[in-house]
C-alpha cells in the first residue's frame, strides 16, 4: 500500500508539472548544486539516531522550460542514539566508541521550479524523488566490568569488547522536498527522506575476559555466569527517516 502512494505521489508531480500554464517563464539550464543540512531523525527511537548532518551533489537536466530531471547522491552521518545500549549498560557495558550510521542514497528527481516572470531572481520550487540507499553503521568498541557477589568478596568480570554490524544493508529510498532559489544559485528547502528499513545485526566479540577481586586479585571463575565471548545479535529494524533543512550552492 505505502508503494501505491509513492508512485500516486510521483505521477500527480509529472503531471502537475505538464499542465502548469505556459506563463511560468523560469529556464532551466545545465547546473551542479552542492548542499550540506541538519538531519534529523523523524522519531529518536524507532529511527535508532541523533541529530546529524547531510551533505550532497546533484546534477540537473532540464526537460522543458519549468521541469528537470535531477540526479543526486547524499551522505548521511548520524550517531547511535544511546537508547540503542540502555540495557548493555545495565549489564556493565561501557562504550568509548558509539557507532555512527553512514547513510548514502542515490536519487533521481523529477523537479519543477517557477518564477512569476522573467526578470524575477526568486524561484520556486518542489521535487520527488526515488532511487537506492546503502546504509553502513562503524565499528563499536569498549570495556564490560560485571560484579558477583560470593563468599570471599565481590568478583569483577572485566574484559573489552568489540561490535561489528553486518553491512552493507541496501534498501529502496524516497525523498521529497519544496523550496526557493534566489539569484539562480543560493537555495534554501525542506527535505524529507524515508531511506528504508533493514535489520540491525552484528556481532559482539569479547576480548582478554578474567576474574579480579576488589584489591585486584585474580579470582576463580568457578561457578560463575560470564558473559559469552562470541555473541551475534539482532535488535531490529533501523528505520532511516529524516527531516533536512539545507541550504545549497549552484555553480
Amino acid at each position: 500500500m505505502a508503494t501505491k502512494k509513492r508512485l500516486s505521489l510521483a505521477w500527480l508531480l509529472l503531471l502537475m508539472c505538464f499542465l502548469q500554464p505556459a506563463k511560468a517563464q523560469y529556464i532551466d539550464y545545465h547546473q551542479t548544486t552542492v548542499y550540506v543540512g541538519m538531519a534529523l531523525p523523524r522519531t529518536n527511537l524507532s529511527d535508532f539516531a541523533e541529530q546529524g548532518i547531510n551533505v550532497g551533489i546533484r546534477e540537473v537536466i532540464p526537460l522543458r522550460k519549468h521541469v528537470s530531471l535531477m540526479v543526486s547522491a547524499d551522505l548521511f552521518r548520524n550517531r547511535l542514539s544511546p537508547q540503542v545500549h540502555a540495557a548493555d549498560h545495565q549489564q556493565g557495558f561501557s562504550y568509548t566508541d558509539i557507532g555512527k550510521i553512514y547513510n548514502i542514497p542515490i536519487f533521481a528527481h523529477l523537479n519543477f521550479g517557477f518564477r512569476m516572470d522573467r526578470h524575477s531572481n526568486f524561484r520556486i520550487w518542489t521535487e520527488g524523488a526515488m532511487g537506492v540507499n546503502f546504509r553502513v553503521v562503524t565499528v563499536e568498541k569498549g570495556m564490560i566490568d560485571q560484579t558477583f557477589a560470593t563468599d570471599a568478596g565481590t568478583v569483577h568480570y572485566q574484559g573489552s569488547f568489540l561490535t561489528a554490524y553486518d553491512q552493507p544493508k541496501i534498501s529502496f529510498a524516497t525523498q521529497w522536498g519544496i523550496g526557493v532559489t534566489l539569484f539562480r544559485r543560493y537555495s534554501i528547502g525542506y527535505m524529507r527522506y524515508n531511506l528504508g528499513k533493514r535489520s540491525l545485526t552484528g556481532t559482539r566479540m569479547l576480548s582478554n575476559p578474567h576474574f579480579l577481586y576488589d584489591d585486584g586479585s585474580e579470582a576463580p571463575s568457578d561457578g560463575l555466569t560470564a558473559v559469552p565471548s562470541l555473541v551475534e545479535f539482532n535488535l531490529g529494524n533501523l528505520r532511516s527517516r529524516y527531516h533536512v533543512v539545507r541550504f545549497g550552492i549552484t555553480f
